[in-house]
């Protein structure tokens, strides 16, 4: 069997390199470019890690439950434009404790991948 590394590995390997051989050669726009590629890069390795600690998959069922409970029909792959679209066009309680506690667990999903140090904030 052929020793195949994980996709995670990959990218935290490549970011790695490129963060410590190439960036320091860099200036100006080209600095930033590199910086941003792997700073995508970090995004994604956080997501597979998410994705390993099964956290989408209970922020889904937490947010599909309360649809639920709120009479709001949805599918999975559509229940954030659900309560969007519920919270925009008035049909939720900006004040519900519920609907708060699901936002804050929503932000703090999206900050885990897109800006992880806000949150040890």
């Amino acid at each position: 069997m052929i020793n195949q590394p994980e996709t995670r590995d990959l990218l935290t390997e490549a970011r790695q390199v490129l963060l410590n051989s190439v960036r320091p050669e860099l200036t100006g726009e080209r600095k930033y470019q590199v910086l941003m590629i792997a700073n995508a890069m970090g995004m994604a390795i956080r997501e597979f890690e998410q994705r390993e600690r099964g956290r989408p998959e209970q922020t889904d069922r937490t947010l599909l439950a309360f649809l639920a409970e709120q009479a709001l029909e949805t599918t999975a792959g559509e229940a954030e434009t659900t309560l969007a679209r519920a919270i925009r066009e008035r049909h939720l309680d900006g004040t519900d404790p519920a609907l708060r506690s699901l936002l804050r667990i929503l932000t703090e999903a999206r900050l885990e991948i897109n800006n992880p140090g806000y949150l040890k904030r």
